[in-house]
Formats: C-alpha cells, sequence, structure tokens
C-alpha cells in the first residue's frame, strides 16, 4: 500500500496534466455534439479533434501510471 501510495504521489503532476487534457478533450466532443445543428463542418472538427485528444490522453496515462516517466 506504501509503494502505490508513493508511486502516486511521484507521477502526481504528470498525471494532473494529462487528465487536464483528458478533460478538454471529452469537452470538445461534448461542445462538437451541441453545436451540430449551428454549423456541421465545426461539429466533426470539433468531435475529431476531441475523440484524438482523448484518446492519446487515456493511452498516455495508462502507460505513466503503470510504467512511470521512462515510458
Amino acid at each position: 500500500m506504501n509503494f502505490i501510495q508513493r508511486s502516486i504521489e511521484m507521477k502526481g503532476p504528470l498525471l494532473l496534466f494529462e487528465f487536464i487534457f483528458l478533460i478538454g478533450g471529452i469537452l470538445l466532443v461534448v461542445i462538437g455534439l451541441k453545436i451540430r445543428k449551428q454549423s456541421r463542418s465545426s461539429a466533426v472538427v470539433s468531435v475529431i479533434i476531441g475523440l484524438i485528444i482523448a484518446l492519446i490522453s487515456i493511452y498516455l496515462l495508462f502507460w505513466t501510471f503503470i510504467f512511470g516517466y521512462n515510458s
């Protein structure tokens, strides 16, 4: 238990930074879905960029949490 707590404390700033990007990607997807009726092309671009950012953030969060900074 002590190892897990120490591991999260050491990786905390990087995990927080990646989590902020994950939230940003999710927000872009939600915004894209809401503006779908106003501008179809802007909605598609927003959803695609949001999905890319969210997927990359999930991937980086996974590797940072499992392997740390040297991954």
